[in-house]
């Protein structure tokens, strides 16, 4: 659905008036290096084409409605309604907009369309979108840090920020204080993501362990972003769990991977982050616990004409792709996958956004 498609369907189930219809979009967010699931760990990302887009306007009443292009179901949610009187998906929709609410919210009406598959997040893109509608129809304005702040609810603010920082041809930078962006030059590439049904290991008990303990010898050590891999080598020995040692170790030296693209992409240099996105894969191989399903989508992946750079994500991997060999990686990698582990993995293909 494009642009003005998406707004003829807005009038259709909307009618036409003389209020002022606002437009946003946000894509789905790509973690290029680093954790951004990790509270303090530094990343680099960008958002993808396949996006949440939104229409929305003054609806003159005390509500805000919400309809989907896909669907005619409707969600009306009137103003000082309790959220636990919504269930599931429209739960999170009522949580966002109450979170809203002190600080001037306006009634209004909005319609989405999400091309984010569902073996995707799109928990990020629609939480920006939406709160980003609602601030324009309702005139709020609010530094970046508190608009991501009611985007998370309870989450941490990492992703948000990433995504409402994002901007295309860029990536951006996630490593205390303001966002950075960088150049990121991908012309004549797609981004193909091979999805499975093995989700990743959750690593944040051993971590949240490992800097307990980094924090105890070292207190200046604040975040995940200040460590390095010889403070880690002292503090590791008084580590009572190996997990947690594997773990920090993949971080500290993902954060030197970061400081080397970071400084290479400010003159475009591409070769490097594609170089240390496929050190940082070899790196979550070997120390992040990763499944049979992943290694085997990244080894495949790695090993195929035309893929520049092949990263595991949940569930599945994301690779850069010479965008004239995706139908011939997509076809190399279905076939030996299905072969060997059993069944079909499910392929996307976008631009970064």
């Amino acid at each position: 659905m494009n642009f003005l498609t998406l707004k003829e369907d807005f009038y259709k189930r909307y009618e036409t008036s003389g209020k002022f219809l606002h437009y946003t979009s946000y894509g789905a967010l790509c973690t290029l290096l680093g954790h951004t699931d990790i509270p303090t760990a530094p990343s680099l990302c960008c958002t993808l084409s396949m996006r949440v887009e939104m229409f929305a306007r003054k609806s003159g009443g005390n509500y805000v409605k919400i309809e989907n292009t896909t669907t005619d179901k409707c969600l009306q949610y009137p103003f000082g309604t309790s959220t636990d009187l919504f269930k599931g998906k429209t739960k999170f929709f009522a949580e966002l907009i109450h979170a809203l609410e002190n600080s001037g919210l306006k009634g209004a009406e909005i319609l989405y369309n999400n091309t984010i598959p569902n073996f995707i997040s799109s928990k990020h893109a629609f939480s920006a979108a939406l709160i980003k509608s609602l601030m324009q129809v309702s005139d709020i304005e609010l530094t970046p840090l508190e608009t991501a702040a009611i985007c998370a609810l309870s989450d941490d603010l990492t992703p948000y920020l990433a995504v409402l920082f994002s901007k295309k041809g860029y990536c951006t930078l996630m490593n205390s204080g303001e966002p950075k962006k960088l150049p990121l030059p991908l012309s004549g590439y797609k981004i193909l993501t091979a999805h499975c049904t093995e989700p990743l290991s959750n690593h944040s008990k051993h971590i949240k362990y490992a800097m307990s303990e980094i924090r105890r010898l070292y207190p200046h050590i604040n975040s995940i972003s200040d460590l390095t891999p010889e403070i880690l080598s002292t503090a590791k020995s008084s580590f009572k769990n190996s997990k947690a040692a594997k773990y920090m170790y993949h971080l500290s030296t993902e954060n030197t991977r970061i400081n080397t693209v970071s400084a290479t992409l400010k003159r475009c240099d591409i070769k490097t982050l594609f170089r240390e996105i496929n050190n940082s894969e070899q790196s979550m191989e070997r120390f992040w616990d990763i499944g049979t399903e992943h290694k085997f989508l990244a080894n495949t992946a790695r090993n195929t004409d035309g893929i520049a750079a092949v990263r595991c994500q949940d569930k599945g991997i994301w690779a850069i792709v010479e965008e004239d060999k995706v139908d011939y990686a997509i076809n190399m990698i279905k076939s030996d996958f299905e072969n060997t582990i059993g069944y079909k993995p499910t392929f996307c293909v976008c631009d970064t956004f």
